[in-house]
């Protein structure tokens, strides 16, 4: 009798987890996040959840606590004695202030130019406004900041970069005129945070006029590297000589790691991640002419994606640029979960969309490729992989292209095109393929 009222009680116990396990694999399959879980074939769209919280736009006052008639960085400063510190403070930029270039490090911070402003500028060959480690709800609105040309120097507009960095609002403002035949950027958000709790968060770019820029090898609006949950979202940008909006991982903005046997590669965190590019406006983008490509028209995009992952690219439209969107991977990681619904284009030199890595032979294949970011050049890149595309109910319309108006290189996976005069590659897999092969289903 002992005996067996243990082995029952056993058996019960036995059947209880039993249960148990199976509870918790059901609510781990039926809940668990659709753009985690994501297998097979496509993107799934990116959850409204993961749009940039905005809450606290509205906690700022709605008049200004700080008249900037002089020095901006003086008025900064004047609102830890006027408002208090730590308190929201609101700076109205006047047709007569001065002080770039500009740091910017204190939250609860608001810059908002006047109606109809004048042009910011400084002779300078710097980084006009700059936003810094661990600032936190600063809005730049409504400002005029005019270039210059800076030669071989770098010169950028507005530039957020660091660490512990959230809630950044770039709105309405026009940034024109920033070239060099080096690096220029319009709007750059660059997360160099190690871990994710230290990378940047909610950062919104948004109603921009960014144009007339001469960007060398960079871009005029970028996210790059530990930057999460973003919105590039009705900006123009137009008359540019290089790429116009880009989401990059794996170029060493953030710190590197070492795999089991010492091979240095990008770090986990340094990738632009959880971003919508939305409702944006792009005409005129060529390298023609410009010196960081030997002054011809390369196969640059307008709005590309390179080593960026789980973003939304809709309601775009894209005139006259070399391609008009591309998903790529030059660096030695893998693009994924992008998709690409409900965007135009027309006039594009050799495609309105290019997906996958441009060189032959993947990293993870070839051990000899050079994967340090830091010491890496244009060259030897390419060699990433993309995967976890879905492409549909787009209007690409260029005519006369040079290439195929959707052009599929190296390396592209478990991608569903539903566009016309697209080939199915390896379709009838889980959505894999060997070496460079493509994995493209056309239906869904």
């Amino acid at each position: 009798m002992f005996h067996n009222s243990h082995s029952t009680a056993f058996l019960a116990n036995k059947s209880l987890l039993l249960i148990i396990i199976a509870i918790v694999m059901l609510i781990s399959t039926t809940f668990i996040s659709p753009v985690h879980a994501a297998k097979g074939w496509g993107a799934k769209p990116l959850a409204e959840k993961f749009r940039p919280n905005r809450g606290w736009i509205q906690r700022f006052p709605t008049t200004p606590n700080v008249i900037a008639n002089g020095s901006i960085s003086d008025a900064i400063d004047a609102c830890d004695d006027i408002v208090g510190k730590g308190k929201y403070c609101v700076v109205e930029v006047t047709n007569t202030a001065t002080g770039l270039p500009l740091e910017i490090y204190r939250s609860k911070t608001k810059l908002i130019g006047v109606a109809d402003m004048n042009p910011l500028t400084t002779p300078e060959n710097a980084i006009f406004i700059y936003i810094g480690d661990n600032a936190r709800q600063v809005i730049i609105e409504n400002l005029n900041l005019q270039g210059h040309n800076a030669d071989d120097n770098n010169i950028y507009g507005i530039f957020v970069e660091g660490k512990n960095i959230r809630n950044i609002m770039i709105r309405n403002n026009k940034i024109h005129d920033f070239n060099s035949d080096s690096d220029a950027h319009g709007i750059a958000v660059y997360g160099t945070g190690k871990t994710s709790k230290q990378g940047i968060r909610n950062v919104i770019i948004e109603g921009n006029k960014v144009y007339s820029m001469r960007t060398g090898s960079s871009e005029s609006i970028v996210i790059n590297g530990n930057v999460k949950r973003w919105e590039i979202k009705g900006n123009d940008v137009y008359d540019v000589n290089n790429i116009a909006i880009d989401a990059i991982g794996g170029e060493g903005t953030s710190a590197t790691r070492k795999d089991r046997k010492g091979r240095v590669l990008p770090g986990l965190f340094d990738a632009a991640s959880y971003g919508f590019i939305e409702d944006n406006f792009v005409e005129n983008m060529s390298t023609a002419g410009n010196p960081s490509y030997d002054n011809e028209e390369s196969w640059a995009a307008a709005i590309y994606i390179d080593g960026g992952h789980h973003i939304q690219i809709a309601n775009n439209v894209v005139k006259n640029s070399s391609w008009a969107y591309e998903v790529g991977a030059e660096n030695c990681l893998a693009t994924r979960h992008i998709s690409i619904t409900g965007n135009s284009a027309t006039g594009s030199t050799f495609g309105d969309l290019s997906l996958g890595g441009y060189a032959k032979k993947g990293y993870k294949a070839d051990k000899s490729i050079n994967c340090n970011p830091n010491t890496s050049d244009d060259a030897h890149e390419g060699h990433g992989y993309v995967k976890y595309i879905t492409v549909k109910n787009n209007q690409f319309n260029s005519e006369n292209t040079s290439e195929e108006l959707i052009a599929l290189q190296f390396r592209l996976t478990n991608t569903l095109i539903l566009e016309p005069n697209v080939e199915a590659v390896n379709e009838t897999g889980n959505g894999s393929a060997k070496g460079d092969q493509n994995a493209v289903k056309t239906e869904e």
